[in-house]
Formats: C-alpha cells, structure tokens, sequence
C-alpha cells in the first residue's frame, strides 16, 4: 500500500478492529479472522479438472464453451468475462466432456463441485467480481476455484464479503502484485487469505449468516462495476454495508462513515487503479 495508514487498517482487520486513521478510532468485530481454508475448503486445480478444448489434455474433462443460459450435465465456470460477469450470480460458461476413462478421477471431480467460486486472477480495472455464485452445481478451472462447503449460509457471507471493500482491500494486501491493478492469488495462497470466520459455532457466527441469508437474493442480483471504482458504484457500497452488518457494526454510523473514507483511500492506491487515466481521471488524480 502506497498509503501506510490502508496498511494498518488491514492489520487491525486481522486483529478484529475496524481502524479509523482520521480520527484514532477503532471498533470491535463480532468475528475474528481466520484462514480461508477453516472456513470452506479448497477445489482442485485445474490440470485435475481438464483442459479446453485444443488444450494440453491434461485432467478428466474436456471443455467447449456454451452460450449462457443452458442446462448442462458437466458445467464449469471456466472463464472470466468482464463484461457479462457482473452480478455475483453468475452462469457457468464451459460444458465438460469425459476425457479418460478414469471413473475414479471423474467422480473426485464431480464430487468437488460448488456453486460459490473464488477469482485467482483479478482485474481490478476491469472486472467486477472477486467471488461468484453460480445457478447450479459446476466445476472450477485455473480462473476460479471452488469453494466447498455444504453450508448455504456460509457461501452467501463469503460471496458477499469477498466483493465488499474490505474483502476486496485485504485481498490486494495479501495477493501477489506483478502487476499493478491486479490481484492474483496462487492455488496455494488460497487456503491461508484471511475472512472473517463466518462457520463460528457462536452467536456472533449464527448472527452474520442470518444476516448474509436475508441479504444474498438482493446482494447476487446487483450489477456491479469494476472493484476500482467503489468509490461510486452505489451497488458495491450497498455490499459494504451488508458486510459490516455480518461483523456487527451494522448500526454504527461512525463505523459506516469510517468505511466510506476508507472506499475513498483504497481506490486511490496505484495497486488498485492501475494507473488508468480514465479512473484517475473521476479520482482527480490524473
């Protein structure tokens, strides 16, 4: 982070404070962080998936994309498209075909099916969402990674908190960042990104999963825009405030205000817009 004080903010996250630098406050969190992998587990890479078709061969299934919409026996979401990919419910865009005759194989990967994926590979600039829910059961693929866990509640405050701001700044704290307006993560970075422990077996835990199942028909149908430009996209902001409700500060305006200011900063960090002028520009910093 450019600015050190979006640093001690992160920091204070995974301490189980909201920090505000404007002001020296800081706010208690319902729930602590965790790794991602005590939370949900982690899919198959893709070499154990398959290969589209044309690929290397690697992997059970072979993949065609599809036209959106249809009902397909081996989906997967296999690609990401910044264009259609704007809601966190999304379509599988790849139909599999067996590509051994390895049963066994074929059965480990249906059986790590999901319909709540991770993106490893964020555009920030351009692409709008870091975690997607999917209309039926699918397989992951190198661009995003199943999450699996049989608990619907637990998914629906993953995929919320995942798209929130401050899911979002945690991420570019923790990704691997060659380049800047991206935040790529490794298979194996994976199982340790910090969340907040929404499988708590406490009230607080029971609490923000009731909050993220009132809230994720609204939270999967919202059109968003790409992450860099939070700062005036009015569907992420309504994310962020569902977010803070699951940590409970819901009703805590100067929790809220905090994270407002905070939307502001983290957009403005050059690991966020990239140094698109067109962003830079609406920040007045270009």
């Amino acid at each position: 982070m450019q600015n050190h004080y979006l640093a001690a903010v992160a920091a204070a996250l995974l301490d189980g404070r909201l920090y505000s630098p404007s002001n020296r406050q800081h706010w208690e969190l319902a729930l602590p962080f965790t790794a991602l992998d005590q939370v949900v587990g982690i899919g198959p890479t893709h070499d154990l998936i398959g290969h589209p078709r044309g690929g290397d061969g690697r992997g059970a299934f072979t993949f065609d994309q599809m036209p959106p919409g249809l009902l397909f026996t081996y989906p997967a979401l296999w690609s990401a498209d910044a264009k259609t990919q704007k809601t966190v419910m999304t379509s599988p865009t790849h139909e599999g075909t067996p590509a051994v005759n390895d049963e066994t194989l074929l059965q480990q990967m249906l059986a790590q099916r999901s319909d709540l994926f991770i993106s490893r590979n964020l555009r920030l600039t351009s692409q709008a969402l870091a975690a997607a829910q999917t209309t039926q059961l699918a397989m992951g693929s190198s661009t995003w990674t199943a999450l699996l866990t049989d608990n619907p509640d637990v998914k629906a405050a993953l995929a919320i908190w995942l798209n929130s701001t401050l899911g979002l700044m945690l991420r570019t704290c923790y990704s691997q960042t060659t380049q800047q307006g991206r935040a790529r993560l490794q298979i194996r970075a994976l199982y340790g990104l910090p969340v907040p422990d929404f499988a708590a077996d406490n009230d607080a835990g029971v609490r923000a999963r009731a909050i993220a199942r009132q809230h994720i028909a609204e939270m999967s149908q919202l059109e968003l825009r790409p992450a860099s430009y939070a700062f005036q996209d009015t569907n992420r902001q309504r994310i962020d405030a569902v977010a803070l409700a699951m940590l409970g500060l819901g009703e805590n305006q100067q929790a809220n205000a905090a994270l407002n200011a905070l939307r502001q900063q983290w957009c403005r960090e050059p690991s966020v817009h990239g140094g698109n002028r067109v962003i830079m520009r609406v920040l007045g910093i270009a």
